[in-house]
């Protein structure tokens, strides 16, 4: 056989042709280049520009990166073995392992015939593919001087070139072959791949096609499942989104009612605080017909003894700004609530007496003025029987009804009625200042009239056991009198107890029962009396008194009643001086009460209790009158104007000078201590004894 050995000049030129340069892997090149420019980073303008340089160096000569992950996971890679990749499939045909091993020409045409009628079909690769076919054919047709492709690796470069793209097989080692001819042959088959290259696309496969199917269905089963889980999504949120903002809301409510509630209470207290010390307040409670606590003096003796302290405590709480118009509301409020007493009686009111009783009373009445004209007391005994027997006959007539409780004040067919809770022996105080004053004045007439109040004679005798009897206490009182003489104004009274004697709403007596009792003591002093016909009669309607104050209970003040008093025809002149007996100005005895409140309709006479009065009279007899008295005492000023000569009249609790000594400078002859039981048997006695020893 033949030599199919290549030439020796052949094997030299094969032998000595320069090796491929082997590429660095891509991960050591990318190493080495992070490496320079971190070095480069401090080095100088002209050393960063060579490092530079150096680095796209290694880039260039590193293996080529990687192809990208797939943008689906469901898509399958396309293979890619060239730098294009529009020839992926020509490594169906040769793959890089097999070059390596010997390739039958026969076996390279047919692999390459069946894969270009899978391929899409053109007339310019079909002509290349027949052209390499002709080629490889006619290689086929000579005399194959080749070895196996183990012994010559230059084949193997001729099937798997540089760029690792299958190639024709390479004769150039067969002896028969010219260097010309097989530098043209490689000519036409980088030129057959060069226009396979650019004439076939890349193709999909049939995966990819079946992956964009498979999400696009199911993009679109998804899109219900996106829906209804969007709408339960907002069903549920916007349950607890609204859930969330009610509670939101609750809460900035509270928040904000809290921040209200707090500013209101400040406002309301820091308000009261500043107008209880900075507003006027009041001197004088007309309710109550009294004057209020004054502020105490201030001094040391008054501090250690705590009267300063306690002094000025009581101004500040007994003189509250707007005290009358608070007493008002808080009437009104407790009505509406039903609360207007603290307690509720059931019990009979005495039947209002018959026209016969009111006749004998007439009669009782003319009886007493003739007698004290004639100064004679018998006929006035006798006639008090016969109108006390009249009375009890005639009291249980009237049906049962309701009497309330409210502040110790019994509120019965719409009267009030103080509750009388003295007994015999309270009243021996009294009757011993009383004494020492009669030892201080033994030549001075002294008198003691002890006023018995409404209870005496209003109280239904089925409440009779909420009081103590003032008669009781009264005779015990003129009992232990010395010297002193007593004025009989319960027995007085209780002859005309069917004749408005007493107000229905106020405290006081009337007019007419002053008028009654003064005539009993013009009897005891024997001095002369007018009769009630000598006087002019004044009212007005819508009086509402002290009572009210006192029990706080609406009752009263939705029953007012007439005020009425009685003016003097007689000639005389008024004289007030302060409480030092100073300052004197002339007024009327009378205060005008158009423009006054109901309350203080009472204060018309001598216009209340703090100061002193004299009045001068027209009667020349030489007697002159001090009266000691409460304010009882003021309704019986009137009717003595035309008993005595001079009239002095001075408040027990409203006097600053001493007593005795004022009696003796003013020539006193006669002196008359009128009060009621509550006085009497209360701190009002003390105040006696303490301006007489002042």
């Amino acid at each position: 056989m033949p030599n199919h050995d290549p030439s020796e000049e052949i094997r030299e030129t094969t032998d000595a042709a320069p090796q491929e340069e082997q590429k660095l892997d891509r991960r050591t090149a990318i190493a080495q280049a992070r490496a320079i420019r971190r070095e480069a980073a401090v080095l100088e303008d002209k050393d960063k520009e060579h490092a530079h340089k150096t680095v796209s160096q290694i880039l260039e000569q590193a293996e080529p990166a990687p192809p990208k992950a797939p943008l689906h996971n469901k898509t399958a890679p396309v293979p890619v073995s060239n730098s294009t990749g529009k020839f992926g499939w020509l490594d169906e045909i040769v793959k890089p392992e097999e070059s390596k091993s010997t390739q039958n020409p026969d076996d390279i045409i047919d692999a390459l015939l069946a894969s270009s009628e899978s391929k899409p079909k053109s007339p310019v690769t079909d002509a290349l593919v027949n052209q390499i076919v002709a080629e490889v054919t006619k290689q086929k047709s000579e005399p194959d001087h080749t070895e196996s492709k183990s012994e010559s690796p230059a084949s193997d470069q001729a099937l798997t070139p540089q760029n690792e793209h299958p190639t024709i097989p390479d004769t150039e080692k067969s002896a028969q072959i010219t260097p010309d001819i097989k530098q043209e042959q490689r000519k036409s088959e980088e030129k057959v791949i060069r226009e396979l290259r650019r004439l076939t696309p890349k193709q999909p496969t049939m995966s990819d096609v079946e992956a964009a199917k498979q999400y696009q269905q199911q993009t679109e089963d998804s899109k219900s499942a996106v829906r209804k889980m969007k709408r339960d999504f907002d069903r549920t949120w916007n349950k607890k989104s609204g859930s969330i903002r009610a509670a939101d809301t609750t809460r900035r409510t509270e928040r904000a009612f809290a921040c209200w509630n707090i500013a209101v209470c400040l406002v309301l207290l820091f308000g009261i605080a500043i107008g209880m010390l900075f507003l006027e307040r009041p001197t004088v409670s007309m309710e109550e017909n009294r004057t209020l606590a004054t502020m105490p003096e201030i001094s040391i003796d008054n501090y250690r003894n705590g009267k300063l302290t306690g002094g000025i405590a009581e101004y500040y709480n007994d003189t509250v700004p707007f005290r009358s118009t608070f007493k008002g509301w808080i009437q009104n409020f407790r009505k509406s609530f039903g609360l207007s007493g603290s307690a509720v009686i059931i019990g009979n009111v005495p039947a209002k007496q018959p026209n016969t009783t009111e006749t004998t009373s007439l009669t009782t009445t003319t009886s007493a003025q003739q007698t004290t004209a004639s100064h004679l007391s018998g006929a006035v005994l006798t006639t008090i029987s016969e109108t006390t027997t009249t009375t009890v006959e005639n009291t249980s007539a009237e049906p049962e009804r309701e009497g309330e409780l409210s502040n110790n004040i019994l509120i019965v067919d719409n009267r009030g009625i103080m509750l009388f809770g003295g007994w015999e022996t309270m009243g021996e105080n009294y009757a011993n200042i009383l004494n020492r004053y009669q030892a201080d004045l033994p030549d001075v007439n002294m008198y003691s009239m002890v006023v018995p109040t409404v209870c005496s004679y209003y109280t239904p005798e089925e409440f009779q056991h909420l009081i103590t009897s003032e008669k009781a206490n009264i005779d015990h009182i003129n009992a232990c009198l010395n010297g002193v003489k007593p004025v009989d104004a319960y027995g007085a009274l209780e002859k005309h107890q069917d004749e408005p004697i007493f107000m229905r709403t106020d405290h006081h007596w009337s007019s007419l029962g002053a008028f009654y009792a003064a005539e009993e003591f013009s009897a005891v002093a024997r001095v002369p009396f007018a009769r009630l016909d000598d006087y002019e009669r004044h009212s007005k309607e819508g009086y509402v008194g002290t009572l009210y104050g006192y029990s706080n209970n609406i009752i009263l003040k939705e029953n007012p009643e007439e005020f009425f008093w009685y003016v003097p025809k007689a000639n005389y002149t008024t004289t007030y001086y302060n409480r030092s007996f100073a300052s004197p100005y002339q007024g009327s005895l009378f205060m005008n009460i158009e423009n006054t409140a109901p309350v203080s309709w009472y204060m018309t006479y001598m216009s209340g209790d703090d100061h002193i009065v004299k009045i001068d009279t027209d009667m020349p007899n030489g007697r002159r009158l001090c009266i000691i008295k409460d304010s009882y005492g003021n309704a019986l000023v009137p009717f003595l104007t035309s008993s005595f000569e001079a009239i002095y009249v001075m408040d027990m609790r409203y006097f600053n000078l001493n007593a005795i000594n004022f009696l003796r400078e003013q020539g006193i002859t006669d002196l008359l201590f009128a009060m009621n039981s509550f006085s009497a048997n209360g701190p009002n006695a003390q105040a006696m004894e303490t301006i007489r020893v002042q």
